[in-house]
């Protein structure tokens, strides 16, 4: 982990979830870029074309100004030294850019806050992580309102047995093991999946087989529902972080609908980190 890139809209929530990027950038000895994606409101088509250029040049003199703000707040909080902190502002849609930018400066990581969906603006927010998570080529780490900042001890991978899960592993072993930090990984199948005990059964032998010197646990558990199993192992065990490793049958799409995400994220504050398989 050599960079960071974290994306901040200035709100309460990404302050927060800076303190949490500052943390993973000392932890990784890091640097990070701290980006903020500006846009002009909706323009009427009677506007004149230096009309709309004085607004772009006035949102974007102000996102600077706002983004050198965060910056020395964003210093003072982590204790980072300035020279390991840069600053870029971008014009255009936000997923878009953060995705583009990210894959420019070649990031190793992402880090974003989320807030749930209580109001429009929130909804807004989550609507753009989770098409960052979808989109980038790196692993995305998302902060919800409110989670703890501490030092990530263990981290549930939460499998789906499907795709290459040895890759998916490794990768994130090697983002996990310089740190000392314990995985545990859970896969959860429902009672009604036909002839799949044979096939889980050998999957995990040869997680355990090809894992074993990395110490992981591999623990597999059928439930009548699926997402309703692993929220209920998430809150017996709570793990710091929650990861899913993603692929085009992905449990991604169904993990984010609004009854897990109140669960997961507004009540259980918990973390996730995302990557592609």
């Amino acid at each position: 982990m050599k960079t960071i890139l974290f994306p901040t809209d200035f709100s309460d929530n990404a302050k927060h979830a800076a303190q949490y990027a500052g943390m993973l950038a000392r932890l990784f000895n890091a640097k990070i870029v701290l980006l903020n994606v500006y846009s002009i409101p909706t323009i009427s088509e009677y506007q004149l074309p230096s009309e709309i250029e004085d607004f772009i040049v006035r949102n974007r003199k102000e996102a600077e100004q706002n983004l050198q703000h965060f910056t020395v707040h964003f210093i003072e909080k982590t204790g980072l030294a300035s020279e390991r902190v840069t600053q870029r502002v971008e014009y255009g849609l936000a997923t878009d850019k953060i995705v583009s930018i990210a894959n420019q400066i070649k990031a190793d990581l992402i880090v974003m806050g989320t807030q749930g969906a209580s109001n429009i603006f929130e909804r807004w927010l989550g609507t753009h992580t989770q098409e960052v998570m979808k989109k980038a080529n790196c692993p995305v780490w998302v902060v919800p309102a409110g989670s703890p900042i501490n030092y990530p001890q263990n981290l549930l991978y939460a499998a789906d047995f499907q795709g290459d899960e040895v890759a998916a592993i490794e990768k994130l072993l090697a983002i996990t093991k310089p740190l000392g930090i314990k995985c545990k990984v859970i896969h959860v199948h429902d009672y009604f999946e036909p002839n799949i005990g044979h096939a889980i059964q050998e999957m995990t032998s040869l997680l355990e087989d090809k894992f074993e010197k990395a110490d992981l646990a591999v623990k597999c558990i059928n439930r009548a529902e699926i997402i309703e199993g692993l929220e209920t192992y998430i809150k017996n065990h709570q793990p710091d972080v929650i990861v899913l490793a993603t692929h085009e049958k992905s449990l991604l799409d169904k993990f984010f609908n609004d009854s897990v995400t109140k669960h997961f994220v507004q009540e259980g504050k918990l973390p996730l980190l995302v990557f592609k398989k």
